[in-house]
């Protein structure tokens, strides 16, 4: 029986991933009254767009231990607020950090490890 694989291309989930941290990157480095930050909670912003770039990460890097990839989102978080920090039309939120550590504990708390199962993420050299 085949395995079943969401998005059957390696090369493929890693365009999807690396773009979606770009765009995390121009929603971040933007003014924050253009794009959807005024229509929404920003701390829910940040969980759910961290933790869609967890599952991204997953998919895209699906033999990587999850601690990596944790460690490398939530510095990837912490860079993006330092960067505002810098920026005379953003702030710099350890909330903001927090709430992206969330969104990260949750996906790879509660989804990664069934979703793994699952779909039987992996099989290819990392």
């Amino acid at each position: 029986m085949k395995m079943l694989r969401l998005f059957g291309y390696l090369w493929l989930n890693r365009i999807i991933f690396y773009s979606a941290l770009l765009v995390g990157c121009l929603m971040a480095f933007t003014p924050g009254d253009m794009g959807l930050q005024p229509q929404f909670n920003d701390k829910l912003l940040h969980a759910s767009g961290f933790f869609v770039m967890a599952f991204l990460s997953h998919l895209a890097h699906p033999n990587k231990n999850s601690l990596w990839l944790i460690f490398g989102l939530t510095l990837f978080g912490v860079v993006i607020e330092l960067v505002q920090a810098y920026l005379p039309y953003r702030t710099f939120s350890l909330w903001d950090w927090f709430a992206d550590i969330l969104g990260l504990l949750l996906y790879f708390g509660l989804l990664a490890v069934p979703l793994k199962n699952l779909l039987r993420i992996g099989g290819e050299p990392d």
